[in-house]
């Protein structure tokens, strides 16, 4: 029969204790009730088989598989048990009450049944045929055990199946706290973004332009001119660090887009200005945090822009994808390469190491003079 398991017990504490000591201490008066040491050595070989399936296939699980055969295993065995001349045979009777309970914890109600009621015909059938009329007396105290093996045996399943439902709320919960966590952090870093836009970039832009008036009120000869050439010229400088600030808070290349496509569009647009050819292979199956979006992301633009700086490359490729529970980012040129001292100091893989440790994600960079550099970065999947 087909038997549908419902959990897997994970507390087995109980079911050991229950288990190990009722089959030792109830194989030593089953066993002191036959007088054969044949029979003796049969006894005790089944209570070795019973034990030994117990911890070997359900103990470990393995009865998943295929759950009757494991159950019906030991049904057999028990059998051969009850059977054996005994004048203490209800001991061995009870080490089916133990299989009940097994069977009541991981199985259906159903299926549960048909197990119990099962057992208990079985040890009815034998007691009957032992005894004669005399074991009615035997089958409704068997009938009412059983019954309350049943009933134990589900509310261990069930205190099981709350505590897996309280855990996998408590992790939901987890789950959800650390992406409010995130969305609070995007949210500071888009006011901060605003703020420095509508305020600070403004005014700077308004000294630039005072600026600028200046110097073309100005003529080449005058004292002042230089100075006022030197500070537009700072003034201009500080408003592009000032943009690049604001694009570090908010990346408008992810706003109201996802990994993917932001990445394709930034190597599109990337390639157009720098007139170097750009291979591009994306996973559409992405899945990341925010901030690991966003980490990725900055990694690329670091990578790109270095390609363009200093690689001399002809070609560049660039791969996303999903591997292993990780999104990984890798972008390689066909460039000069670089020494590994001048790798370890500079500043931008300084600034994608930073983003990488902050997302608990890992970079690599591998580079040879006249071979290209190579840079992965990975984070694992959210």
């Amino acid at each position: 029969m087909q038997s549908k398991i419902v959990l897997h017990v994970r507390n087995l504490f109980l079911l050991d204790a229950s288990t190990y000591m009722s089959t030792a201490v109830m194989a030593l008066l089953g066993i002191s009730g036959l007088h054969s040491l044949l029979l003796q050595i049969v006894a005790l070989v089944l209570c070795v088989i019973f034990v030994l399936l117990y911890g070997f296939l359900f103990r470990t699980g393995a009865y998943e598989r295929n759950p009757a055969i494991y159950f019906g295993l030991q049904t057999v065995v028990l059998t051969l048990l009850v059977m054996l001349p005994s004048t203490a045979n209800d001991a061995f009777n009870f080490l089916f009450y133990i299989l009940t309970v097994h069977a009541a914890v991981v199985f259906t109600t159903r299926v549960a049944a048909f197990w119990t009621s099962l057992y208990f015909v079985i040890a009815s059938a034998i007691v009957m045929l032992n005894r004669g009329v005399t074991g009615l007396y035997a089958v409704f105290f068997y009938f009412a055990t059983f019954v309350v093996c049943a009933i134990f045996g589900h509310t261990v399943q069930q205190t099981e199946l709350t505590s897996q439902q309280n855990q996998q709320l408590v992790d939901e919960l987890r789950e959800t706290q650390q992406k409010l966590q995130e969305l609070a952090v995007l949210e500071e870093r888009n006011r901060l973004a605003r703020e420095l836009h509508d305020s600070v970039k403004q005014q700077m832009f308004a000294i630039s332009m005072q600026l600028s008036a200046a110097r073309t009120a100005l003529s080449e000869t005058d004292r002042a001119y230089p100075p006022v050439v030197e500070a537009e010229r700072l003034a201009q400088q500080a408003g592009t660090e000032l943009t690049g600030l604001i694009h570090e808070l908010r990346p408008p290349a992810l706003a109201q887009k996802t990994l993917a496509h932001a990445v394709r569009e930034h190597v599109n647009d990337w390639m157009r200005q720098n007139q170097i050819r750009a291979d591009l292979q994306i996973d559409p199956d992405i899945s990341l945090s925010v901030e690991g979006e966003q980490a990725l992301f900055r990694v690329l633009q670091e990578a790109l822009a270095n390609v363009a700086r200093h690689s001399q490359a002809d070609r560049v490729s660039v791969t996303l994808k999903a591997e292993n529970g990780a999104v990984k980012l890798m972008v390689e040129d066909d460039g000069i390469g670089y020494d590994a001292e001048h790798i370890t100091r500079g500043v931008g893989l300084d600034s994608m190491r930073e983003r990488m440790a902050v997302v608990n994600g890992d970079l690599e960079v591998s580079s040879q003079k006249s071979k290209g550099t190579l840079v992965i970065a990975t984070v694992r999947s959210s």
